[in-house]
């Protein structure tokens, strides 16, 4: 079965994910700070960059962010963690094409 276009993302999963990262001015900041961190390195190689940033943030929601131990106790990351679904299902270049543009646009203000 093929995943189904949501709001103008692949699909549900990896717009509910940007859609928590960007409703939340803590989330962005440290998504930001992570994809400016990477922009530097790789900034002469988009290809690269987004690879790297899709797998930074990926990293973070994954195995630091949602960890029982930081969902525990706190209903914001637990209504995230439900409300995303499968994260197995995001579209983490999206999220990181994304991601770019927002740090891109910081830069150059």
């Amino acid at each position: 079965m093929e995943a189904q276009e949501y709001q103008g993302w692949t699909n549900r999963e990896t717009w509910a994910t940007m859609l928590h990262i960007d409703n939340d001015e803590v989330l962005l900041e440290t998504a930001l700070e992570y994809t400016k961190e990477e922009l530097g390195e790789h900034e002469n190689d988009e290809e690269m960059l987004t690879y790297y940033v899709g797998e930074v943030i990926k990293s973070w929601i994954q195995d630091d962010l949602l960890t029982l131990e930081n969902v525990a106790g706190n209903q914001g990351l637990w209504l995230m963690l439900t409300d995303i679904g499968s994260l197995y299902r995001v579209n983490w270049k999206e999220i990181a094409e994304s991601l770019i543009g927002y740090a891109k646009e910081q830069v150059s203000a």
